[in-house]
């Protein structure tokens, strides 16, 4: 399940009130057209009830029936199994009643690089997306999650596409000094005096 292979417009809309601004803006649209993602933080202990009363102002703010995508976000595997045994089977009602299509997960991470959390994830069945860290210095997640998750046909969407690093060269180089000494990279593939040549020139990027 994908944007793309659905061929609409897919919208996340969950923090700086930008539910009550999507909300106005897709207002005279064909709601079939559009894909709206949206998530709960889970930073906090949640109740069935938090999450309720969170969903059903989501659906207030987005002037909606239905809800396509909603994240549980930030999840660390510590507050995995709580989710999934608690939490989950609110979800689960929300998409039997109609209002919610499809269950994600997202993680946390700068603390979770390796993807531990999803890859524990990946071994339920009840997860329809999943919101994976993945960019030019670490890409771990080909092997750890995209691999299993295109085998059950789960969606993924990538977060922390541009990090910090990229747009402070000295840092950069430092990042990727550090992935050439785990192995992490190939440093032939790297120009270490402009590692974004390939990528940033005069003409734009």
């Amino acid at each position: 399940m994908d944007y793309i292979t659905l061929g609409r417009t897919g919208l996340k809309v969950s923090v700086y009130r930008t539910e009550q601004i999507v909300g106005k803006g897709i207002k005279d649209f064909n709601r079939e057209d559009l894909i709206i993602s949206t998530k709960k933080s889970t930073w906090r202990t949640l109740t069935p009830k938090d999450v309720l009363k969170s969903f059903e102002r989501s659906l207030k703010n987005l002037g909606t029936e239905y809800i396509d995508i909603y994240h549980l976000h930030g999840v660390i595997l510590q507050d995995y199994e709580y989710l999934y045994s608690e939490i989950v089977p609110t979800l689960l009602e929300l998409k039997d009643q109609g209002k919610l299509r499809f269950i994600g997960i997202t993680e946390r991470f700068n603390p979770d690089p390796n993807h531990v959390m999803l890859s524990r994830a990946l071994q339920d069945d009840v997860w329809d997306v999943m919101m994976v860290g993945f960019n030019i210095l670490n890409q771990s997640a080909r092997n750890s999650v995209f691999t299993k998750a295109i085998e059950k046909n789960i969606g993924i969407l990538i977060m922390f596409a541009v990090r910090l690093a990229l747009s402070r060269p000295k840092r950069l180089k430092e990042c990727l000094n550090e992935l050439i000494e785990n192995n992490q990279i190939n440093p032939s593939d790297i120009d270490m005096k402009d590692p974004l040549k390939f990528l940033v020139h005069e003409d734009g990027a």
